[in-house]
């Protein structure tokens, strides 16, 4: 996944547990074809438990490969503003965090970047690839689903590999 033309090809995951999980995702994957960049492929959606934090719902979660011409931390940006104005607010999930003792909490929508072209990126607002991806099943489905072949630049795997190397144990995520 390289730049071409000015673009960037990157890989985002969309999620949500919200009880209109599948109608957020899909909004959410329009509103990044509006202001982000060309949605390429998009995986059909995938259900799973909540990862980090105890919810009375599944997530839904799909992955998309986009063409961008935004750099990494606009990118960010974009995102973050879409998932705002699709009712995610961060200080409402902070206090349900504090209240609860958990590390995440419910949302609307959430969308992380999962690649950037071959870039590694890590600041403190942004970590590419995404995090732990190797051992997050709700990631790797819908990842292997629209770029099963592409190679993780640091550890070398696809995630059609990586998402078999699973164990019951490794599901169990950190």
């Amino acid at each position: 996944m390289t730049r071409s033309e000015g673009h960037t090809v990157a890989v985002l995951m969309f999620g949500s547990d919200a009880p209109e999980a599948e109608s957020l995702v899909d909004r959410a994957v329009a509103a990044v074809g509006l202001f982000v960049g060309s949605v390429e492929r998009i995986s059909a959606a995938y259900r799973s438990a909540a990862y980090g934090f105890s919810s009375e719902r599944e997530f839904v979660n799909r992955t998309a490969v986009i063409q961008t011409r935004l750099a990494a931390e606009t990118l960010l940006r974009r995102i973050n503003l879409i998932e705002e104005l699709m009712g995610r607010d961060r200080d409402v999930e902070r206090r349900q965090q504090l209240a609860t003792g958990e590390r995440y909490a419910s949302r609307p929508i959430d969308i992380d970047i999962i690649f950037f072209g071959d870039e590694t990126i890590s600041t403190e607002r942004l970590t590419v690839p995404y995090h732990y991806l190797d051992r997050r099943e709700y990631a790797l489905r819908p990842l292997a689903e629209v770029a099963g072949d592409y190679r993780h630049p640091a550890l070398g795997l696809t995630p059609r590999e990586m998402l078999a190397a699973l164990t019951g144990e490794e599901k169990v995520y950190e």
